[in-house]
């Protein structure tokens, strides 16, 4: 089951909402359980907050994969750093995987000259994220599927890795009333069809 949010971006990162979110999460997990899915995607980011550093939540969260596949957005910090990533619970177990390209100016300066004073005027003093080295993929039922974060989903590199399924998950009200939305689901269907790839994408609008 892929699951599309609508939480504005002014929201999200509230930490009096937080909990609304989270909350939120699991009622889809349970329900998609209800309905008897073998999997449940969410989006990007869904979880609000560095979700390896929440051991009652990645618990919470394992014990559910017992009875459903949970593949869900969050944050990882690890060696003092930043990644936005994509959680993969299953059988009891999960493992982590940070996403590749980063937006410029959205989650990195790339102006290592500016960087603090750009990060303070425009993200409170925020840290910039931290890229992993390459595309990331993961086997779900002895199936593998390619991981994409919002940006890279519209990366034409991302559909010439080999595999034939991509689960793509975004935070898309950052840049609501906006032809972006538009012109990130032309660019996944024309890589899609174009590079013969199945590709289920969860969003919050």
């Amino acid at each position: 089951k892929v699951i599309t949010t609508h939480i504005p971006q002014n929201l999200k990162w509230e930490k009096k909402y937080i909990n609304k979110e989270i909350k939120n999460n699991f009622s889809y997990i349970y329900q998609a359980i209800k309905d008897r899915y073998e999997i449940v995607i969410l989006p990007e980011s869904t979880f609000p907050l560095p979700l390896n550093l929440y051991p009652n939540l990645i618990k919470k969260l394992q014990k559910l994969s017992k009875k459903i596949v949970i593949v869900t957005g969050a944050l990882n910090y690890e060696n003092k750093n930043f990644y936005n990533s994509t959680y993969v619970f299953q059988n009891g177990k999960f493992k982590i995987y940070n996403k590749h390209i980063l937006v410029p100016f959205g989650e990195y300066i790339p102006i290592s000259c500016c960087k603090k004073f750009l990060n303070k005027i425009f993200f409170d003093g925020a840290e910039d994220y931290i890229a992993s080295d390459n595309f990331a993929s993961y086997n779900i039922k002895n199936i593998k599927f390619l991981n994409a974060i919002c940006y890279e989903a519209t990366i034409e590199k991302l559909y010439q890795e080999k595999g034939k399924y991509i689960i793509a998950m975004s935070n898309n009200a950052w840049f609501r009333n906006s032809i972006e939305p538009t012109l990130q689901q032309l660019l996944i269907e024309y890589y899609s069809l174009k590079y013969n790839k199945y590709v289920y994408h969860s969003r919050n609008l």
